[in-house]
C-alpha cells in the first residue's frame, strides 16, 4: 500500500496557488492527484468514528487471516499480518496509520484544504 505522492506531498502533486486553488499543470499531475484521492478512499476507514474503524479492521484482518490459512495449506511462508496463530493487530494498525494513512491524508489536506480537515481530525 504505497502513497501515490511518494512522501513528497504537494511538491510532487502540483502547486497550491496564492488564491488557495490547486494548480495542476500537466496530465501527470492531474493523474497523480486522482490516484491519491482514490487511494485515500480505499484506506479511509482509519479516518472514521472508532466503531466504524474497528468493524472495517476486523473485516480486513479476517481477509488477511484467510490468506494466511491458504498459504499454510499450500505449505508456503505465511505473509506478514496473515497468521491468525500469531496476531499483531494493534501493532500493525499503528504502523499502517503512522506510515500510510496519515502521510497520505496530510498531503491531501495540503492540496484540498479545508475539505479534508474533518477526515484528518478523525485520525
Amino acid at each position: 500500500v504505497d502513497n501515490p505522492f511518494g512522501g513528497r506531498g504537494c511538491r510532487r502533486a502540483g502547486k497550491v496557488a496564492h488564491n488557495g486553488k490547486l494548480v495542476l499543470e500537466s496530465y501527470n499531475e492531474r493523474m497523480l492527484v486522482l490516484q491519491g484521492i482514490v487511494h485515500s478512499c480505499d484506506i479511509s476507514s482509519a479516518t472514521k468514528a472508532l466503531p466504524i474503524y474497528r468493524a472495517w479492521t476486523e473485516k480486513i484482518i479476517e481477509e488477511f487471516y484467510q490468506q494466511g490459512d491458504r498459504e499454510r495449506e499450500l505449505g508456503l511462508s505465511i505473509s506478514p499480518m496473515c497468521d491468525r496463530n500469531n496476531p499483531s493487530i494493534e501493532k500493525s494498525q499503528v504502523g499502517f496509520i503512522d506510515f500510510i494513512v496519515l502521510p497520505l491524508w496530510e498531503t491531501l489536506g495540503e492540496l484540498m484544504f479545508p475539505f479534508c480537515q474533518e477526515m484528518l481530525n478523525g485520525i
